[in-house]
Parts: structure tokens; sequence; C-alpha cells
């Protein structure tokens, strides 16, 4: 073999390796799956936690901007899970609230807290088109879980009503998440926005209001 040959051989090899951590790198954080894992999951307890102590902080805070920027409103939930969101909003925060997640053993279990004013779907929100407007439509901990994260939210901006409201929780070690805030903001005005550390779990979210504005600003 030509000392030209054994070069070219060492350079696909190590093209080869390189290529495979991007991918291990990328699997890491266990968010971008497939439908089948994500429903695997939901049927073996995986998310249970997500209705635990170490998660109400973030989750309250979303509840709180809904009572507090549009009391009463009408809210979509995109990847609403086992439907915590709502078990965590007091009954006369909103008027109707409609989640979709991707899996069908998560909305199983939603439904048992449905009432009259709340309706759950299994569908993919990356496809998924709201029949409705919505005073508020929540991204809670769904963006870093999908292929093109700006370009749904985009597209579910024209399910808004006119002064309605965007909310995000970003988890700070997702995948892309800086880059995905980052975008946020210069496409969309930010209401408001919160830091929120669990010492115990060593984690932290970013929870961030926004408005489909040509402007920043804050209210």
């Amino acid at each position: 073999m030509s000392t030209q040959s054994v070069n070219r051989y060492a350079l696909l090899k190590h093209a080869g390796r390189w290529l495979k951590s991007l991918v291990g790198r990328r699997r890491s954080d266990g968010l971008l799956q497939s439908a089948q894992t994500w429903e695997a999951q939901y049927a073996t307890g995986r998310w249970d936690f997500l209705a635990e102590l170490s998660e109400l902080a973030r989750f309250s805070v979303l509840a709180g901007y809904i009572c507090h920027l549009k009391p009463g409103g009408t809210v979509l939930d995109t990847g609403c899970g086992q439907g915590v969101l709502l078990r965590r909003l007091p009954s006369s925060g909103y008027s109707k609230y409609v989640g979709i997640d991707l899996s069908a053993s998560a909305i199983a279990v939603a439904q048992q807290h449905a009432n009259d004013r709340s309706t759950f779907l299994a569908a993919d929100c990356e496809e998924y088109s709201p029949a409705q407007q919505f005073d508020v439509i929540v991204f809670n901990e769904v963006l870093c879980c999908l292929h093109d994260p700006l370009r749904t939210v985009q597209r579910y901006v024209r399910a808004l009503t006119p002064g309605g409201i965007l909310l995000v929780s970003l988890c700070t070690a997702g995948r892309g998440t800086g880059k995905v805030l980052s975008g946020l903001k210069q496409a969309y005005a930010t209401v408001d926005e919160v830091r929120i550390e669990h010492s115990g779990r060593k984690v932290s979210w970013v929870c961030t209001a926004l408005r489909p504005e040509a402007h920043s600003g804050r209210v």
C-alpha cells in the first residue's frame, strides 16, 4: 500500500471516529428520539418524576405566567406529557386547555385529570395544526426534542390570538438550549424571564414569556 493510500485511510478512519462521536453526543441527552422510544418511556414510568416536588418550581412559574398575563385565557400545551401543567393551574386560571403529546400512554394518564374545560390529544406537535386560536401556547421542555424548534414555534404563532403569548421552558443542559433561546429572543419580544435552579438535582431551567412583536420590551 502506498504512502498516499495509507494517509487517505488514516484520514477516513479519523473522520469516521469524529462523526461517530458527534452522533453519540447528539444522542447522549436522550431527547431527540423516535415516537416509539417516547411511548416506551412513558409506558414504563420513565417520566413520572415530572409530577414530583423537584419539578414543582418551573411548572408553578408557567402556571403563574398564565394566570398573570392571560387570566381566564385559552391554553394550548404542546408536548403536555401526562398533563402536569393542567394539574398546577387553578381552575379560575383558564377558560379552555388543550394538551397534545406524541405518547398515547402519556395522554391516557393526562386524561385521568381532565375536566369539562380540558382536552388531551395524542398528536405530534411538529405536525399538529391547531383548529382554533389560543391566548397562550406553551412549549414546556419540548423544543429541544424537535428537529426544527424555531420553525415549529413560528408555525404555532399563527394560532395565537392578538396579544397572545408564548411560554417556553428549557433545561439549560438540553441539546442546543442556548441557540434555541437566542433565536426565540431575536424573533419575539421578551415579556419576562426567570431562571430556576434545583440544587438537589443540580439542574436549572429558563422559563421565558414571549410575544410575537417586532420589538423587544417588558410589561
